[in-house]
């Protein structure tokens, strides 16, 4: 698959600021932010009026939840985000027959269940998934909420050890090995777990990735790639400091944003015996991040 590997032009500035990205600038990770008692009671407390109108909302993760996983600049009003954030990846990954609805997935930083949501409410006529799903995450209290809220027949959640600076948790561990044994996935996924990990993490997940998988199984992880910058390229990010093949937007908080470039990641990716390696993207730019879509 053929991609650019000079260095992109930044976008032009966004001149209209609003209040979720003045928080962004001043914060380069909120996710640190929501472990701060004052401010997790304070955003939480925008759930109250919208759940009492909107069902729906109501078995939602809370709100400090929701946004140290992500909201896409949308701190105060991420119900909807949250709620459709993966349609169109499932669907993607069962129109291309990657899974089905008996599959066995795993989910590298699963965090409070945005992706897992959708196979433990699919019903279509009593039609339901009956595979497995794999939650993993540095997170323990995304954990905790997670196996509360999904029956453990189906859905499983592990914490992982490694180290976070964005999500408060010293690691013991440069290697984590998922508890789970060889060859038993048919899919590895994450949304967005490598643009928060550095390079010994990446390619500690990836080998993991690759020894859960059974043959012909694939993985997808989204990430940020410079060969496709991010619309916020130039504005919000610009992954200016090196630290071995990756780019980070804060050498403070080195894992609040890491960008890779395609070449380093098919490498990694086909030393360790993947095969079928492309970039997943949005032609012209984008919204979303690259997937790396790999087969073993």
């Amino acid at each position: 698959m053929s991609y650019t590997s000079a260095t992109p032009t930044p976008a032009a500035p966004i001149k209209r600021l609003s209040f979720d990205r003045a928080i962004r600038r001043l914060f380069p990770s909120t996710s640190r932010l929501t472990f701060n008692p004052l401010f997790r009671a304070a955003i939480n407390a925008f759930d109250i009026v919208p759940s009492l109108i909107y069902p729906e909302f109501r078995d939602l993760p809370p709100n400090h939840l929701r946004v140290r996983i992500g909201v896409g600049n949308r701190i105060l009003n991420n119900q909807v985000h949250f709620l459709v954030h993966a349609r169109d990846f499932w669907t993607f990954v069962f129109t291309e027959g990657l899974a089905n609805a008996r599959s066995n997935i795993l989910d590298i930083g699963s965090g409070c269940g945005r992706w897992a949501h959708w196979l433990r409410d699919y019903n279509f006529r009593g039609r339901c998934f009956t595979g497995t799903y794999v939650g993993i995450d540095i997170d323990a209290e995304a954990i905790a909420w997670c196996e509360k809220h999904y029956d453990p027949s189906r859905f499983r959640f592990h914490h992982s050890t490694h180290s976070s600076v964005s999500y408060n948790q010293r690691g013991e561990a440069m290697h984590y090995r998922v508890p789970e044994p060889d060859g038993t996935m048919d899919l590895v996924v994450s949304n967005s777990l490598l643009t928060h990990v550095l390079e010994a993490e990446l390619e500690n997940y990836l080998r993991e990735s690759y020894r859960l998988l059974r043959s012909g199984g694939a993985i997808m992880h989204s990430h940020f790639n410079l060969d496709y910058p991010p619309a916020t390229y130039g504005t919000r990010h610009t992954f200016q400091h090196p630290i071995g093949n990756a780019r980070v937007e804060s050498l403070e908080q080195p894992e609040a944003a890491v960008a890779y470039r395609t070449d380093y990641l098919f490498k990694v990716a086909r030393d360790l015996g993947f095969k079928d390696c492309e970039i997943v993207h949005m032609p012209g730019g984008a919204q979303h991040q690259p997937i790396l879509l790999c087969k073993k």
